[in-house]
């Protein structure tokens, strides 16, 4: 008994909540972040349609984003018993930005982090993420590579994921109106709490014309699967995973990412190999990125 619950403690302690016992099978998806339209200066957007989305390759900026995120993570105990933790949050974000020929330096720092209602106990464990900071670069084909990082806790980890998400990768003629591009990646990445290698294949399919506000409109589909080995509470685990995600960017001309909204799941199968022992686990997650300034 004790070996199959310190199991589950690996995969759901880890992924930052408190856990309600379940017996239906399905995961219950999220509760949806509202998602407003851009906030954005109209003065400050152009329309899109004139040129190509590109990333800047001079100047540079100050920008404020909240990033908000629910996930569930639903569990089947080695027993065939469920377990559900469920976690929401909302982090603020400042981000420093300078351009150049080569691509563009960033800097970005957690202003605060906050606990949806309901679900205090998570405040200790955020709290941990407050004064994050990462230094990355971005090419022009707007693929971002973290550099450093502050904080090695694991709310500061999930943030760092959805800032790899705020840079979508563009074609090198940029992103044209009704224009359709793929790329593929590998690299570092996290899986709930675990940190591991990862492949993705994406498509994107920018709208016919941009939006009333001038932003253009990008769908982007990402296949992923991942695989790591790592050790907690002193034992060797292994992590395979596989999942989509389907955003929804919105673009201004000047490249700025105005807001990304959509979902992402993870089927996940975490092994104890010193007690032969598996745990499988769907990990749903909706998330709002909006640029606040």
């Amino acid at each position: 008994m004790f070996r199959r619950w310190r199991l589950a403690g690996l995969l759901l302690g880890a992924a930052c909540a408190s856990g309600t016992p379940a017996s239906r099978p399905a995961t219950p998806a999220p509760s949806s972040p509202s998602v407003p339209r851009p906030n954005v200066d109209p003065a400050r957007t152009d329309p899109a349609a004139a040129s190509a989305v590109r990333y800047p390759t001079r100047g540079g900026g100050i920008a404020r984003y909240a990033f908000t995120r629910r996930d569930s993570v639903l569990a089947t105990m080695p027993s065939g018993e469920s377990q559900l933790q469920v976690l929401g949050r909302t982090a603020y974000l400042t981000l420093t930005w300078v351009a150049s020929d080569s691509g563009t330096r960033l800097t970005a720092v957690v202003d605060s982090i906050r606990a949806d209602s309901g679900l205090a106990a998570l405040v200790p464990l955020l709290d941990s993420a407050r004064s994050a900071r990462w230094t990355a670069r971005r090419d022009l084909a707007g693929r971002l590579t973290v550099e450093t990082a502050s904080s090695p806790s694991l709310a500061a980890a999930q943030v760092q994921d959805e800032l790899l998400l705020l840079s979508l990768p563009l074609p090198p003629e940029g992103a044209n109106a009704g224009a359709s591009w793929t790329d593929s990646t590998s690299g570092p990445a996290r899986v709930s709490a675990f940190a591991i290698t990862e492949m993705a294949r994406i498509e994107a399919h920018a709208d016919p014309a941009p939006a009333a506000g001038g932003a253009l409109p990008v769908t982007l589909y990402r296949v992923r699967t991942a695989s790591g080995e790592a050790s907690q509470f002193g034992q060797p685990i292994s992590v395979t995973a596989t999942g989509a995600d389907t955003l929804v960017y919105h673009l201004a001309a000047d490249g700025r990412v105005l807001q990304v909204a959509g979902q992402r799941w993870t089927d996940m199968v975490v092994s104890l190999p010193s007690i032969g022992q598996t745990v499988p686990a769907r990990e749903s997650s909706r998330l709002l990125l909006t640029l606040l300034r």
